[in-house]
């Protein structure tokens, strides 16, 4: 399966939507806000036009249906999946989208790094929560119209990614999205891969720096399931990687 990721700066329909016709099974809105913690903390964050950070929570339910109606009408013989990537500081946050019926899959934010965003509880905050995280999942868990994704960041300090799998595995979560981030090489930990896809049965999805067709393929050797690229969709082509 070929996934664009949740990327940088960029989190709406009509960016997203010319995927559809290059090789892409999943496509992801987001990372959204889902309650005003993480909204504050997006403000702080907010640098660069990073525009994801920005986003209210406020009606924000009607707004997704919007986006995955601008792709499926732009091609609406498109079979993939929408996926929304949804940051939230209290599980209570995360029922934002419970009703929704428009999308395939909720995937919870826990690999959002920025300062601000760790501080209130957020994106990779959560994995050094374990208790809050578990709290989290039990919540999602519970929602009836969509599967479940944790995206997670490999490699946090003071966390240990192998654990933060198994927690994640004794979940109702379908989709385990692995950013494999290796601190201070411009390459993704290949290891940390091999590793999670030995002890999980989750549909893995192998994200970091994935830039080329060897790339791809290094990853799915590692035993990824899936692939998914983020800053190399930045420019609105894909068609290189996802062949």
């Amino acid at each position: 399966m070929n996934v664009i990721s949740a990327m940088a700066g960029i989190t709406d329909g009509e960016f997203c939507k010319k995927f559809t016709k290059q090789n892409v099974d999943m496509i992801t809105l987001g990372g959204y806000n889902s309650d005003i913690e993480s909204f504050k903390a997006g403000l702080e964050n907010s640098v660069n036009d990073r525009r994801e950070f920005l986003t209210c929570p406020h009606h924000l339910s009607v707004e997704i249906s919007e986006q995955v109606e601008l792709i499926k009408e732009y091609n609406p013989s498109w079979k993939g999946l929408v996926n929304v990537n949804l940051r939230g500081t209290e599980p209570t946050s995360f029922k934002l989208l419970q009703d929704n019926k428009d999308i395939d899959v909720l995937e919870v934010n826990a690999h959002c790094r920025q300062e601000a965003t760790e501080k209130a509880g957020a994106g990779q905050g959560l994995l050094k929560n374990p208790e809050k995280l578990s709290k989290v999942l039990e919540e999602v868990s519970s929602h009836k119209n969509y599967d479940i994704s944790v995206k997670i960041r490999a490699n946090v300090e003071n966390v240990n990614t192998l654990k933060i799998v198994e927690l994640i595995e004794s979940y109702n979560v379908k989709y385990l999205h692995v950013d494999a981030t290796n601190p201070g090489i411009m390459e993704a930990d290949y290891d940390i891969i091999n590793k999670i896809s030995n002890i999980t049965n989750m549909h893995l999805i192998g994200n970091n720096s994935v830039t080329t067709r060897e790339d791809y393929e290094k990853m799915l050797d590692s035993g990824a399931d899936s692939v998914s690229v983020a800053r190399a969709a930045m420019d609105g082509d894909v068609t290189n990687i996802f062949k």
